[in-house]
């Protein structure tokens, strides 16, 4: 099993490098960051992952660009992999998506995953001018134009929603023209855009329960189309609260699928989740404090990591 965290939801630069080098540090293999841009100043009811479509976050909450902040974060590391969980690919031109994680991944010797997801909040969406309704095929057609500009040595694209051709794009990826594509998402249609164009599977606010229920849908589309379903890595991203180590909450616990418990029950839950097939898992927390966050890693890497 390999452990991955989500920076913690705070501007203090110095206090991210600490946390970033607290995951290297412990062992753990990856820090990721998620993409908003901007909230809208009324409360939306489209969140998918709470029961009444809330979003947990405030509508003034800071939020940092994903990419630059993993540049950042990445100049003071040296060996964890830097994920995006998830980047919204709609948002973005995608030349210019495809030529940031190219950047970012030769700077790092090849540490970057690119996890992206179709996004949720209409009103993001209307703000940036992209287009709500048609924002799963625009990724699926964006994903392909990455893996070409990655790869091929004179790329072209004709696609529905984009077009390009006569053009070089360099420099490549540092792993013959490839970053690991990690797809968000917990629908049917997610699992098949990580078939089809990922490398993972990555749904965030579910349960080990329902990832075992989803998988045999997974592996028999892989199947379906002649793909070996054991190429799709299988992650799943959390919230991480230890009940018994004394780490005050910052938020109401609203969101599906977050491991609130014991540190005993966490074990559990963590070998279980190994025993159904899940291969990485991604955690963020209930708190902000950056150092009751990195409280939070150490206990699981003394407590429960070795034992699970």
């Amino acid at each position: 099993m390999e452990y991955g965290f989500a920076l913690p939801k705070t501007t203090d630069g110095e206090a991210l490098i600490r946390f970033a080098r607290a995951v290297e540090d412990l062992g753990f293999e990856s820090v990721w960051m998620g993409d908003h841009i901007v909230l809208p100043s009324e409360e939306t009811d489209q969140y998918p992952y709470t029961p009444d479509g809330r979003f947990v976050a405030r509508p003034d909450d800071p939020q940092l660009d994903a990419l630059v902040t993993l540049s950042y974060i990445a100049s003071s590391t040296s060996r964890i992999d830097i994920g995006t969980t998830v980047a919204i690919v709609p948002y973005r031109n995608p030349i210019l998506q495809a030529k940031m994680f190219a950047t970012l991944d030769v700077l790092t010797q090849g540490r970057v995953v690119c996890g992206v997801g179709v996004g949720w909040l209409e009103k993001e969406f209307e703000a940036l001018g992209a287009s709500y309704p048609e924002r799963g095929p625009v990724t699926d057609e964006y994903l392909r134009i990455f893996r070409r500009l990655w790869r091929d040595a004179e790329p072209e694209f004709h696609g529905e929603h984009y077009h390009f051709e006569g053009i070089y794009f360099a420099p490549k990826p540092v792993r013959d023209g490839h970053i690991p594509i990690w797809v968000g998402g917990h629908t049917r249609r997610a699992m098949r855009r990580a078939v089809n164009y990922g490398d993972a599977w990555h749904p965030t606010r579910q349960t080990p329960e329902f990832i075992a229920a989803n998988l045999p849908y997974l592996r028999g589309y892989a199947e379906g189309v002649r793909r070996d379903p054991d190429e799709v890595t299988i992650s799943l991203k959390r919230t991480l609260h230890f009940t018994d180590l004394g780490v005050e909450e910052g938020r109401s616990n609203r969101s599906n699928g977050a491991l609130i418990a014991s540190t005993g029950e966490i074990i559990e839950d963590v070998s279980a989740c190994e025993r159904i097939g899940i291969q990485q898992l991604t955690f963020d927390f209930r708190t902000p404090d950056v150092d009751d966050c990195i409280r939070t890693m150490e206990h699981f890497a003394d407590s429960v990591a070795p034992r699970a």
